[in-house]
């Protein structure tokens, strides 16, 4: 039987999917497991370890999650998949931190999703409210996508051999509102993720 797995920060992000699916469950030979991670890198990889069991190289495994968008118009809602990772910081934004050469390289990202259009998604250790600290990530990293969890959950994936895909729905333009945007727009971002998923499961893209 093929599994999929769903990956989340919180629980919310993935509930709708959960619901939908239930559904499915008698017309497709496909198990479900949803498990969710904590917020932040530290909890989601602590998490994963606690879980490393569950994963093989045949799961299909997707990362579920909300995020900020920098370099384009804001459309609450708009979902995406990942084309990569990246770890950076405002730090490094700032040029007031380094790292070590080779430590965190770009994570390609498995695409599991056809006809959706991939992102660069970058992570830092916080979340950014800051206009210029914005800017600054969109010149360094053009038009992509902000979200704590995706590195961090990307890395330990890579380190053990296995393939992650994410797909992440934008609740707000990275800056100084982008929390008051989350806030306001994440029940319909959560909804957007189960949509997607569900359309493109139906269609037999996974």
């Amino acid at each position: 039987m093929e599994k999929l797995i769903f990956l989340a920060a919180i629980a919310d992000e993935f509930a709708p999917l959960r619901s939908q699916l239930r559904n499915l469950r008698g017309g497709k030979a496909t198990r479900f497991d949803f498990i969710e991670l904590g917020v932040g890198v530290i909890d989601s990889i602590i998490t994963l370890e606690k879980h490393a069991k569950l994963f093989s190289r045949n799961d299909r495994v997707v990362f579920l999650g909300t995020a900020g968008i920098i370099g384009n118009d804001f459309v609450p809602g708009e979902t995406y998949q990942a084309s990569f990772f990246r770890w950076t910081s405002i730090g490094l934004a700032l040029k007031k931190g380094f790292l070590p050469d080779l430590v965190y390289h770009d994570i390609k990202a498995k695409k599991f999703f056809g006809g959706l259009q991939g992102l660069p998604v970058i992570s830092t250790p916080e979340i950014t409210s800051d206009d210029t600290i914005a800017l600054t990530f969109q010149k360094q990293n053009g038009l992509c996508l902000e979200n704590l969890e995706a590195y961090g959950v990307a890395r330990w994936f890579k380190s053990n051999n296995l393939s992650l895909s994410a797909l992440l729905s934008v609740t707000n333009p990275v800056g100084k509102r982008s929390h008051h945007y989350y806030l306001k727009y994440r029940e319909l971002a959560w909804l957007k993720l189960a949509e997607t998923v569900l359309s493109r499961y139906k269609a037999g893209e996974k």
